[in-house]
């Protein structure tokens, strides 16, 4: 296992030669760059120095063109977050919408079929509660989005998708899922509350976080960090983003809107929309290798 020192100056890994010879191969790393080897000496040393990366070495064919796209998950949501963001561009709110726009009208019949599975299920769980809490809706939003972000992804990379993956959560990640459900309802209505109670100030941090917090879930089922860690990782990268998120979010509402001023049959054909807008947002910003 080696670590290496990317060009931003952080450290990377560890992680297997495979991986590291993947990234010689990418371009993101060289002979010249610094690495150590766990279990030896574990000194600071060129990759030419050691014997799995020397010129005469077996290169390990490059990943497969669909692998080569996707960004190597350091290990670590520090790790995550350094790496996103030295490779992340700045949000393009003009190419989400155009994404966003395309994947709907390509896919509209299996989008909508998403929808029309997922409502029924999500007025059920609304008349779930307690002490007028919504608690059903709290316990299991967070596993629908996220099913639904991989559904929508899926789509968006030409992948094969099924009406199982809305239910993907449910096997790969309930836990974290339920709890970050469960923690950002909480932190919603505890705003909600102090704002009703004239404590306007709170405005502001109560938006950032809710905005911030946005792709917690993707990132939990996607990049399979727990719930803190995946909330950290999507504050961090959206800060950097934040008013464009923002006007994203807003256009993408706006969409909603004219849906709802078309009544139900409207709302349900505009809703994908939005989703379809915020996975592209997603795609680009946690998934930045996709789209260079």
């Amino acid at each position: 296992m080696f670590t290496i020192i990317g060009g931003d100056g952080k450290e990377y890994g560890p992680v297997p030669a495979s991986q590291v010879n993947a990234w010689i191969s990418n371009g993101r790393a060289n002979l010249q760059s610094k690495a150590k080897k766990h279990g030896d000496d574990e000194t600071w040393k060129t990759l030419s120095d050691f014997p799995e990366f020397s010129p005469d070495a077996v290169v390990l064919p490059p990943p497969l063109a669909n692998e080569a796209a996707i960004l190597p998950v350091p290990v670590g949501p520090r790790a995550l977050v350094n790496e996103l963001l030295a490779y992340a561009p700045k949000l393009n709110i003009g190419a989400c919408l155009s994404r966003g726009w395309d994947l709907w009208m390509n896919h509209f019949g299996r989008l909508l079929l998403a929808y029309l599975v997922l409502i029924p299920i999500w007025v059920a769980l609304s008349f779930v509660q307690i002490n007028s809490l919504p608690i059903a809706t709290m316990l299991f939003g967070g596993v629908f989005w996220a099913g639904m972000y991989r559904y929508t992804l899926k789509l968006l990379h030409g992948e094969p998708a099924t009406i199982t993956d809305l239910f993907a959560g449910f096997s790969e990640a309930p836990g974290a899922l339920i709890l970050a459900g469960m923690a950002i309802a909480f932190f919603i209505m505890t705003f909600a509350f102090l704002i009703s109670a004239g404590f306007l100030f709170c405005i502001v941090p109560a938006l950032y976080f809710i905005i911030a917090w946005t792709f917690t879930y993707p990132l939990i089922l996607e990049k399979k960090l727990a719930f803190v860690p995946a909330m950290e990782v999507s504050r961090r990268v959206i800060t950097r983003n934040w008013w464009r998120m923002l006007v994203l979010m807003l256009a993408a509402a706006l969409l909603s809107l004219i849906g709802i001023t078309a009544l139900f049959i409207g709302l349900i054909l505009t809703l994908p929309i939005s989703l379809c807008v915020l996975a592209c947002a997603y795609d680009s910003l946690f998934n930045p290798k996709n789209n260079l």
